[in-house]
């Protein structure tokens, strides 16, 4: 699988059909994915890369694919929760734009996609403790 593949992929996703004024460019986009690739690799313990034809190596599985496009969204969420910061709040008489929620409502979607995406992970990784390491106390006593 290549990682045009996947981009086009997260396109749909987020529903980013405008070919000419795309809310992300690919590069960012190739970004997330390479940022997702790093998080299933340590979350599932896999060792995919990309060559430098943009090809999986070894070729994606369907279900790491899932699960590495749920956490690619929640980095795109991110990316878009920055570029919609410094969104504005416009009114003209009775007209009235704002757009100052954006960015909030691009956290939250965030939220729920990281949540898939540790749900995923916890299901096919009993080890993983949703990013943070397990810790067992010791209890130390008298007899």
């Amino acid at each position: 699988m290549a990682t045009n593949d996947l981009i086009q992929a997260l396109r749909l996703e987020y529903h980013d059909r405008d070919e000419e004024n795309p809310l992300l460019e690919d590069e960012q986009l190739e970004r997330a994915v390479n940022r997702a690739v790093v998080s299933v690799n340590k979350d599932l313990k896999r060792s995919y890369s990309v060559d430098d034809d943009g090809n999986f190596v070894p070729d994606l599985e369907d279900d790491d694919r899932e699960v590495l496009l749920l956490y690619a969204l929640f980095v795109v969420c991110r990316m878009m929760q920055a570029k919609t910061a410094r969104n504005f709040s416009f009114s003209s008489g009775d007209k009235k734009v704002d757009k100052t929620k954006q960015p909030s409502y691009w956290a939250e979607l965030g939220r729920g996609y990281l949540t898939q995406y540790q749900q995923a992970v916890s299901d096919r990784n009993p080890e993983y403790g949703g990013g943070v390491p397990v810790v067992t106390p010791l209890i130390y006593g008298s007899d």
